[in-house]
């Protein structure tokens, strides 16, 4: 057996499930270019299987960072402005996830870049955010009062007697 091509996986839909070929085209299509592709920010998309969009995402945010020094912008803003002035980084990298992301907005896009930094620095991918020496400071002192709290709180809990 050789490759499937999309008219034999609507036939098999079609001979597995019951449902006509064009419903099931329907069904495929919609599994595949619906939010599984972007992911949410609960679930990372299957765009980030293919190594080469890992590659061209990783090249975009080279490109973020040079011209957020150049022009003292955020990490944000700097998104929002490339994807308003139509960078060719952006341009290359929708190119290479198969997705055109000139079609959304500037803060819709803003958004979805936020949400892959997040999941890629959980997986590993990308390298943690620095944090200043006040956050983990705080933090710290945080998870302390936390953790004298809880113990207060087992202190204060009455235990009954033995008669």
């Amino acid at each position: 057996m050789g490759k499937l091509s999309w008219n034999d996986l609507r036939l098999i839909y079609e001979g597995q499930y019951g449902v006509e070929a064009d419903e099931a085209s329907k069904w495929i299509a919609k599994e595949l270019f619906s939010k599984n592709w972007f992911g949410t920010p609960d679930k990372v998309g299957r765009m980030w299987q293919d190594i080469e969009v890992c590659i061209a995402y990783s090249e975009f945010l080279i490109e973020v960072d040079k011209f957020k020094k150049k022009n003292r912008y955020t990490e944000t803003a700097a998104i929002e402005v490339m994807h308003e002035q139509k960078h060719p980084a952006i341009r290359a990298f929708a190119t290479e996830a198969k997705h055109g992301m000139f079609g959304m907005s500037s803060k819709r896009f803003r958004n979805l870049c936020s949400q892959w930094n997040k999941q890629l620095r959980h997986a590993g991918f990308l390298k943690p955010k620095p944090q200043s020496e006040y956050t983990r400071k705080s933090l710290i002192a945080a998870a302390k009062r936390v953790e004298k709290k809880l113990s207060k709180s087992k202190l204060l809990v009455k235990r009954p007697t033995k008669k």
